[in-house]
């Protein structure tokens, strides 16, 4: 969060970085506010290939955002797996991975690869079980996803702590 800016991405690329992404960018803000869009995506030529890394729960706002990079970046990947509190109340993140979101989620990706012409991308984390997750891996592809990455924890790992904490609890035991 908040380190693969282009100048860190350049660094990494001088080091043998073979693909890089930015950081995760807001879609709803970045399809309407040209202000942020200037200063959330920056890249040159030298920072190819890239991913834009969007977070949002809108099709049609993901979209936009991503037509609006799709000629400069490589591939488009949509986060369903930060687990920060900011994406608890935006629901967006690994707050997607609930099973009554999963209709959402499967229609963004399909919204995405069926109108660009560069691969999507999703980035997960761990559902409760590993049949769990497989099936949601293989809904993802049937929905257009070209590349699936799982970050191999599972959201509760972080979130349930921060919004226990935040209540004024203390649940440490996860």
């Amino acid at each position: 969060v908040g380190g693969s800016e282009l100048a860190f991405r350049l660094l990494c690329r001088r080091y043998g970085c073979d693909l890089a992404y930015t950081p995760m960018i807001n879609a709803a803000r970045f399809a309407v506010d040209a202000e942020y869009r200037a200063q959330e995506f920056q890249t040159t030529p030298e920072d190819r290939p890239l991913v834009a890394h969007f977070g949002g729960n809108d099709p049609a706002q993901l979209l936009a955002a991503a037509r609006l990079v799709e000629d400069r970046c490589d591939a488009v990947d949509l986060n369903l797996g930060c687990p920060q509190v900011v994406a608890f109340h935006g629901h967006y993140g690994s707050f997607l991975l609930d099973d009554v979101d999963r209709p959402l989620v499967l229609k963004i990706v399909k919204t995405l690869a069926d109108a660009l012409s560069i691969p999507v991308f999703v980035k997960i984390r761990l559902l409760s079980t590993l049949p769990a997750t497989i099936e949601l891996c293989n809904q993802l592809a049937e929905a257009g996803a070209a590349l699936i990455a799982v970050h191999a924890r599972h959201r509760v790992s972080l979130t349930d702590r921060m919004l226990t904490r935040e209540a004024g609890g203390h649940c440490w035991s996860k």
